[in-house]
């Protein structure tokens, strides 16, 4: 059992200041700022590692804007779950990695033995991505600055990444309906290995942001995260994306100073493609895809275009169409084809990282079987999973400091 250590009501006595005691009392109402007086105390269970426990503390009540508190709770990090703030984090970790249902019936039980509803534990979770969202947006970092160090190139300068991309999320309407997908976004600072680096073998650092953002709001938090880790401080900055619609006007805007590059498997992808249209025989096929692909490797995304141009498609019309989309998406991206200098200078030119983080942030927990999201839901998830799968300290930043 245990009781809040609060002052023991006594009993009125006989001079008019000694009746006001503790009885007349009052606190600050947080919604309002007005004088909330004091009412009784009043019990409640908590649920926390050890159990269940019931507890008895001062309630308040505003007569201005009829809110009632307990300042005990919040000076605890109670929520309205019911929860110890050890039992809230625990189950939002449980519903960050797996399924809710797995998390209440599975984890939780045999790791803590601690009974969880299934609904607990989503309201918990999503209330907790919640709040992560509010404070991303309320310009708060999680954790101090610490500058990376950042890995070299071929020419021993350091290098900082940033890359963007976004990922489907299945949703669900109204009375369960089902209703068009909506794009989820993935925002990464990275700080990869580099082979050229031989005196600083560190794992992969990552920072990442996820969610149903606006691209301007985007922008602002992953300036912030950057400048958390000394972005700023790279020799050469570098931006990679797969060239989506949008995409290198984002990286352009926040990130002026880098030198943007377009995936490398991305662009052979519309090479495969259009092989495929032009040559029905297979060895066609693959012999003129082993010229224009090292082609583009080795002399750029400029070299192809020209041996495109040179083509002709032949009257068949969904080739034509394909061909004409295939030089168009040339002539748009091949300033961000320069990948013999890249490759010399030992950068990165595939976008790997970021379509791995848009597979393990968004789509292995939000994409399972079945699975159909409400935006709020799935946003707040968003949120939480980039958090838990940055650097561990941005998780534990959080925890410490931001439960309420």
């Amino acid at each position: 059992m245990c009781i809040a250590s609060e002052p023991r009501r006594y009993k009125p006595r006989s001079t008019p200041r000694q009746k006001k005691g503790y009885q007349g009392a009052s606190c600050v109402c947080q919604k309002c700022q007005n004088d909330a007086r004091f009412v009784e105390r009043r019990g409640r269970t908590i649920t926390c590692l050890l159990g269940g426990i019931r507890v008895r503390r001062p309630y308040y009540h505003c007569a201005v804007c009829s809110e009632g508190l307990s300042p005990w709770d919040q000076e605890l990090g109670l929520s309205k779950r019911c929860l110890s703030p050890a039992v809230a984090e625990l189950s939002s970790l449980a519903g960050t990695v797996s399924s809710f249902a797995v998390s209440a019936k599975r984890m939780l039980l045999k790791m803590t033995g601690l009974r969880v509803s299934e609904s607990s534990v989503e309201r918990v979770t999503e209330d907790a991505g919640a709040r992560v969202g509010k404070l991303l947006e309320d310009r708060i970092k999680f954790g101090a600055d610490r500058e990376w160090k950042w890995q070299r190139d071929a020419l021993g300068r350091t290098c900082a990444y940033a890359s963007l991309d976004a990922k489907c999320v299945r949703r669900q309407g109204p009375k369960a309906s089902r209703v068009e997908g909506r794009m989820a976004y993935v925002a990464s600072i990275y700080n990869p290995d580099s082979e050229y680096d031989e005196t600083q073998k560190k794992p992969h650092q990552s920072r990442y942001l996820s969610g149903f953002y606006e691209l301007n709001e985007l922008g602002l938090q992953l300036r912030r995260q950057a400048g958390q880790v000394g972005w700023d401080k790279a020799e050469v900055q570098i931006a990679l994306s797969d060239g989506g619609n949008g995409m290198e006007q984002f990286l352009r805007r926040n990130f002026p100073l880098a030198t943007i590059i377009i995936d490398f498997w991305h662009v052979k992808e519309y090479l495969v493609e259009l092989a495929k249209a032009l040559f029905a025989d297979e060895h066609e096929r693959q012999s003129w895809m082993d010229r224009h692909a090292p082609m583009l490797k080795h002399e750029g995304g400029p070299a192809v275009l020209a041996q495109l141009k040179e083509i002709d498609p032949g009257p068949i019309a969904a080739t034509r169409e394909l061909y004409r989309v295939t030089v168009q998406y040339f002539e748009n991206h091949q300033h961000k084809m320069d990948y013999p200098s890249y490759v010399k200078n030992g950068w990165q030119i595939g976008s790997g990282p970021i379509e791995s983080a848009c597979r393990t942030v968004v789509g292995d927990r939000l994409n399972g079987s079945g699975m159909r999201w409400g935006n709020d839901g799935a946003d707040a998830l968003c949120h939480l999973r980039a958090l838990f799968l940055s650097e561990p300290d941005q998780w534990d930043a959080f925890w410490e400091k931001h439960r309420n």
